[in-house]
């Protein structure tokens, strides 16, 4: 059963959802355009804007028939119109900046050729992945959630990275509460908004918070809302995974751990769908907790992409 919406929300998501339906309306009036380069096929050009070359083949001909040569050669320096594509990799991936507030694909052309629909395990689901801030952090945010979104998209998932530009270079630990309040604010603004674009779909959101950067010996340790249910669902399978392939720390605790802190509370507390934190520490330092990566038997992103797809299949299980 899903939680209540918060009443502190009910006011701005009015306000988002009408301001959500202009832009989507704006939006619908654009039409997206490639211009052919040497060698570009319908296929690649399709690929490269990730678009499923086989679903909207005969679209892109109708759309374009007057510049298509002997059936389906392209013109080089040609502009072509791209079909209305919703479900395209490049719209279900969308890297989004609360400080500049601009969206963006989150692969480029060269990435979204490469990429390719395995299934649809995921079609229904939508994953939120936050940055907290902190430029060496940023490094390990980037590399780990670039490629879960790319094993989650493959599977049918919409994917979205926040982030926050302006404050990218500062840690997150040396923020005042009032600035991360702030920052948390502008995120729990723009995933509410997405949040009613997609109601109706199993949607989750995973702040990662590291105040350290990319260490050899780190430790995660997982978080939840206490006051939901399905986050504390979500953080208890995702540790039942890191708990089979690696190393509990002695002085650490099995059972999930609800956040206490005001800046947790506050984002948790103005969001929609539920919110699990990863935290990554120092290993070398004394721990209250968590899970030693440095003995992990696969890959960080292999052992979340498990533990997501373990949380959905669950909840598909008692539906």
């Amino acid at each position: 059963m899903h939680n209540p919406i918060p009443r502190s929300v009910f006011r701005s998501l009015s306000i988002c959802f009408f301001l959500l339906h202009i832009h989507a309306t704006v939006a619908q009036e654009t039409s997206n355009t490639i211009v052919a380069k040497t060698g570009d096929g319908i296929f690649s050009v399709l690929r490269k804007s990730g678009i499923h070359p086989i679903n909207y083949y005969e679209q892109f001909l109708k759309l374009n028939a007057d510049n298509i040569k002997n059936g389906s050669e392209l013109i080089v320096g040609k502009e072509y119109i791209l079909p209305d594509a919703p479900d395209s990799f490049k719209r279900t991936g969308v890297r989004i900046d609360t400080g500049e507030e601009v969206e963006a694909p989150i692969f480029n052309e060269t990435e979204l050729s490469l990429m390719n629909q395995k299934d649809t395990t995921l079609q229904n689901t939508v994953y939120y992945f936050v940055h907290s801030g902190g430029t060496e952090s940023k490094k390990r945010f980037d590399a780990l959630t670039r490629q879960l979104a790319n094993d989650l998209m493959v599977k049918g998932a919409r994917v979205y990275l926040l982030e926050n530009s302006k404050i990218a270079a500062a840690i997150s630990d040396s923020l005042s509460l009032v600035a991360k309040k702030e920052m948390y604010g502008n995120f729990s603004s723009a995933i509410n908004k997405k949040y009613l674009r997609h109601k109706g779909a199993y949607q989750r959101v995973i702040l990662i918070e590291d105040a350290f950067g990319p260490r050899e010996n780190s430790v995660v340790r997982i978080s939840h809302n206490p006051k939901s249910s399905e986050g504390r669902q979500f953080a208890s399978v995702l540790e039942n995974v890191l708990r089979k392939n690696t190393s509990v720390p002695v002085k650490g605790k099995n059972e999930t751990n609800p956040f206490k802190d005001d800046a947790s509370l506050y984002f948790a507390n103005n969001l929609v769908p539920p919110i699990v934190i990863l935290n990554f520490t120092d290993g070398s330092k004394p721990l209250q907790g968590g899970f030693n990566l440095k003995s992990e038997k696969k890959p960080l992103v292999g052992l979340l992409n498990d533990g997501i797809l373990e949380d959905y299949s669950q909840l598909n299980f008692e539906n």
